[in-house]
């Protein structure tokens, strides 16, 4: 994916980790300390990965305070896997976070033709399906797992 890769240090992933936003909880291990540092590991396993045709991008409060990470990187030909985690700033920011990510996808499709990427939401879950529509993901059902739905961001070929 294009260029941004700002950097993001470990204590701004931890920030997020330790005030996270209570909606995207269940999505990270952060119960305890040693899962906290699991999921540092692992989120500064997936910005590595970014930075090898990826992208990843923190937007952070008037404070300076991190208020969420998103990035994005290649699984596979013309497959991509994005994660994002906020912190509890969402609640004050989430708006105009949300359609700054919904502009930096826009921006980003032309660069990666015939691409798509995919998340799961709990079919009861329906902030966060309405948000991945907001965003231009499409459901498509036949990749459901169960209480898992399955939406999809592509890329037109043209």
């Amino acid at each position: 994916m294009a260029e941004q890769h700002p950097e993001i240090s470990p204590a701004d992933i931890l920030y997020i980790l330790e005030n996270p936003w209570e909606k995207l909880q269940w999505e990270w291990k952060l119960a305890n300390e040693e899962e906290r540092q699991e999921t540092l590991r692992f989120i500064q396993h997936r910005l590595k990965m970014a930075k090898q045709g990826g992208y990843s991008k923190i937007w952070k409060t008037p404070n300076d305070e991190p208020l969420a990470i998103f990035g994005g990187f290649k699984v596979e030909d013309k497959k991509y896997e994005t994660f994002f985690v906020s912190s509890n700033h969402m609640e004050t920011y989430g708006m105009e976070l949300s359609f700054d990510l919904r502009r930096i996808a826009r921006e980003l499709v032309p660069l990666f033709k015939g691409c798509s990427t995919g998340q799961y939401a709990k079919a009861e879950d329906t902030d966060r399906i309405s948000w991945y529509r907001f965003l231009g993901y499409k459901h498509k059902p036949e990749s459901d797992r169960g209480n898992m739905q399955y939406f999809e961001y592509a890329s037109p070929t043209k």
